[in-house]
């Protein structure tokens, strides 16, 4: 049965690219909706994927980025930022949850979720087809 899984999950990891120089910009240009957020967008996307790209599972948390979110950045757009990442499944729920480390914000020990960073989105990947002049097929 893990063998089966194994074998699913590489077919799935076979396909991703392996250069990941432009996935920022990709994912933020799909963010930024508002040009003034453009900036503050574009800097949280870019902690966020960062360090999820540099754990071997391409989870991520807030604990793990929070003190790297440049000072200004407008904190309302951490939250919101996360969520439309969310709502295009560039990140995804893990299910899983840690205690958040957040005492400045007054959300120390609360539940806080795990993130996994989804290179496969299908907005995501639409963006970069676009970019290239390529056909996406679902």
């Amino acid at each position: 049965m893990l063998g089966d899984l194994a074998a699913e999950l590489t077919q799935h990891l076979i396909g991703l690219p392996l250069d990941y120089g432009t996935t920022i910009e990709h994912i933020a240009a799909l963010l930024a909706a508002e040009p003034r957020n453009r900036a503050n967008i574009s800097a949280v996307t870019a902690v966020i994927v960062n360090d999820a790209l540099g754990d071997p599972f391409r989870e991520t948390t807030a604990n793990r980025w929070r003190s790297r979110i440049p000072a200004w950045v407008a904190p309302p757009m951490v939250g919101v930022t996360v969520r439309r990442m969310l709502s295009l499944g560039v990140l995804v729920s893990t299910g899983r949850y840690v205690r958040s480390t957040d005492s400045k914000g007054k959300n120390g020990g609360k539940l806080m979720p795990v993130y996994a960073l989804n290179l496969t989105a299908p907005e995501l990947l639409s963006s970069r087809a676009e970019e290239s002049g390529q056909a996406v097929s679902a």
